[in-house]
């Protein structure tokens, strides 16, 4: 029960976000930044780690407790919202252009943090599980991701054929530049060999890329365009901002990519051919309070494993490879390689030690299942 009601700390970040901007004496912009990269990291070593697992016989019971899918869905309500204030602090508030940076990273943070919520939303196969996914996704101009995501990435992960997977002693600079072109061009290839298929033309908006692209256009357009009638001035603040949040939000969401694969690699059994993907196939970390933070987000393994568990219900076990730190001191982490190579390297080693032992990993998928 009180994990069940800590999930309300998911709405720590926009609300920290705005309560700080209206603070007496001037508007601080900042606190995005530093609550989710220093006093998160924080509260997790003070809190420290969440091994508990739900028992099977809870199973059923959480999966219809509709109080876990509100917590997601309110969260594609609350971006659009946040879209609208910044928008709307932007053109009638008289911010500094240091102030103004700030916020937008700020809101980019909280973006990125709707990127999860929508593959979340996007691995359930109701309608409306669906389209809350492509409505958040299309706030941060990265549709193509549903796509990519589940028909690519799930499929390929830790194999050279994954563009979302980094790979041994590459930087994250370099993975950026790799994961960002090559999965946006992997959406398409997946989308063009569906529409092929059907004998549809891939110009076309039944193509869910194409669509996820003007969509953004759309929606980027209109609320730029709304305030600047209502402003009597086209304000490019505004357009610039919805820029750069989602700059923000695709960087985050690619970081951490890269930490969750990070050199990992699966077997190739025939040529072309690789093994199943198993529970050792993904980095960990359960640390308690970025765990509610991100849904679950880093009990990684299980989800690739069973990629449309629910994020109540996502296990943790200890023969999983498991990162040192939750996801935002590792972003930290991973924006100086020298560092991250230092902290990652011997574990990544280690796991490699252990990764095709065949007794090792029956023992291992014996207790995902």
């Amino acid at each position: 029960m009180f994990k069940k009601i800590a999930f309300i700390a998911s709405y720590s970040l926009p609300l920290i976000i705005v309560l700080a901007y209206y603070l007496p004496n001037q508007p601080i912009t900042w606190t995005g930044a530093f609550y989710v990269y220093v006093l998160v990291p924080l509260i997790d070593i003070l809190i420290g780690k969440d091994r508990q697992n739900v028992v099977k016989e809870e199973f059923d019971k959480l999966l219809s407790d509709s109080y876990f899918d509100f917590l997601v869905f309110s969260h594609i309500y609350i971006q659009y919202a946040m879209l609208a204030w910044v928008s709307y602090v932007l053109v009638y508030d008289d911010l500094t252009t240091t102030q103004a940076v700030r916020l937008v990273i700020s809101q980019g943070i909280y973006a990125g943090t709707i990127i999860n919520v929508s593959h979340e939303l996007g691995h359930r196969n109701t309608f409306w599980s669906k389209l809350h996914a492509r409505l958040g996704l299309v706030s941060v101009a990265y549709h193509h991701f549903i796509v990519e995501h589940n028909k690519g990435h799930h499929v390929h992960v830790a194999t050279p054929k994954d563009p979302a997977t980094s790979k041994f002693g590459q930087t994250l600079y370099g993975f950026w530049f790799q994961s960002i072109i090559g999965s946006f061009l992997s959406a398409w290839e997946i989308e063009k060999q569906r529409l092929n298929k059907k004998r549809q033309r891939v110009l076309s908006f039944k193509n869910q890329v194409l669509m996820g692209v003007f969509s953004s256009i759309l929606l980027f357009v209109t609320i730029t365009l709304l305030f600047s009638i209502i402003k009597g001035a086209f304000e490019f603040e505004v357009l610039y901002f919805l820029l750069g949040q989602s700059a923000v939000a695709i960087l985050l969401l690619e970081a951490v990519n890269y930490i969750e694969h990070y050199g990992i690699v699966r077997q190739e059994i025939n040529p072309g051919k690789y093994e199943r993907v198993n529970p050792l196939h993904s980095w960990n970390a359960n640390h308690f309070y970025s765990n509610l933070l991100l849904f679950n987000l880093q009990r990684h393994s299980d989800h690739h494993a069973y990629a449309s568990r629910p994020y109540q219900i996502l296990r943790h076990f200890d023969e999983s490879p498991q990162l040192p730190f939750g996801y935002p001191l590792m972003i930290v982490i991973s924006l100086f390689p020298f560092l991250w190579f230092k902290v990652m390297n011997p574990r990544l080693i280690k796991w490699k030690e252990n990764a095709y032992d065949a007794s090792h990993i029956k023992k291992v998928v014996a207790q995902f299942v």
